[in-house]
């Protein structure tokens, strides 16, 4: 039913579902170990987001904590930052940026998501 309201939004909001690619994250970041050496601490990452992108716009599906977005050039320089928080569907990127950039979603602790985009 959720997949069917997102397609009928952006079916009304004017964009093409053939346009938008999903993105494939990876995890990245701090040691993953699946068992606790504190009963109750839990060092595995945050669900990874579901993410979409069309152009200069990424779509977010069921993200339900705040993330920092960061986008590198391809000399690692920190090309853009924003604050996203949970909840959000759509983030629109500066449409100045152009090339292919690392984009980096930083849930806070030690972990991070990321992957290669092309803008």
């Amino acid at each position: 039913m959720k997949k069917l309201l997102f397609i009928s939004f952006m079916i009304a909001m004017g964009a093409n579902l053939f346009a938008i690619k999903p993105v494939n994250l990876t995890v990245g970041g701090g040691y993953v170990d699946p068992i606790p050496t504190v009963p109750g601490s839990n060092r595995m990452p945050p669900a990874c987001p579901n993410l979409s992108i069309d152009g200069h716009t990424l779509y977010f599906n069921n993200v339900g904590y705040d993330l920092t977005l960061v986008l590198l050039d391809e000399d690692g320089e920190e090309a853009y930052t924003t604050f996203v928080p949970a909840g959000t569907t759509a983030v629109v990127l500066p449409s100045t940026l152009s090339g292919e950039y690392e984009l980096q979603l930083l849930p806070g602790g030690s972990f991070y998501f990321y992957t290669i985009v092309t803008l």
